[in-house]
């Protein structure tokens, strides 16, 4: 099973660093064209009206594509004080508790997509896309997501990892 796990693990960090240069690029190519926007509106007297819309489609990718890397790295949110005060066996027990909730909630998102799908009708005005293409970001990010979180789980089952709580921050005294 660890040979498995591991090739899997190593996949989902480089997805990861992928979707994070492609936030990357959504945010400057956002910043550019807004800069645009207000270089033309100062100096020619004239707003570029597709900046907006693209912004807003763009901002959208932007951040349903960051909850995986947000995810693959820790970064999120969780409450670990109890952890602390916890035995081991119940800290993997609090493991295996988290890692279900996140394959849950993405197994949600992931179960209603195309529900979501079909009810993005018609086209994002002026830019003069499908409405749909404003939900596709939403099952890229949560697939690796949910398969993180069942690697992670399966380790912690399996006894290769201990669990270590989300937003984990070392204090130095």
């Amino acid at each position: 099973m660890s040979s498995i796990l591991q090739p899997v693990s190593q996949g989902l960090n480089q997805l990861s660093k992928m979707y994070e240069a492609v936030c990357v690029a959504l945010l400057a190519g956002m910043l550019t064209i807004n800069a645009a926007n207000i270089v033309s509106r100062g100096i020619f007297d004239h707003a570029l009206n597709w900046v907006w819309p693209w912004t807003m489609v763009a901002f959208l990718w932007w951040v349903m594509l960051a909850l995986f890397p947000l995810y693959n790295r820790r970064k999120d949110v969780s409450i670990y004080i109890l952890q602390g005060f916890l035995p081991r066996s119940a800290q993997r027990l609090l493991g295996v508790f988290v890692h279900l909730a996140i394959m849950l909630a993405m197994g949600i998102l992931i179960y209603t997509f195309p529900e979501r799908l079909a009810s993005s009708r018609g086209n994002v005005e002026i830019v003069n896309l499908p409405r749909q293409v404003l939900v596709w970001p939403l099952l890229i990010s949560t697939v690796p997501v949910f398969v993180g979180a069942l690697v992670s789980l399966i380790k912690i089952i399996l006894k290769r990892d201990a669990y270590v709580p989300f937003g984990m921050i070392e204090v130095q005294e």
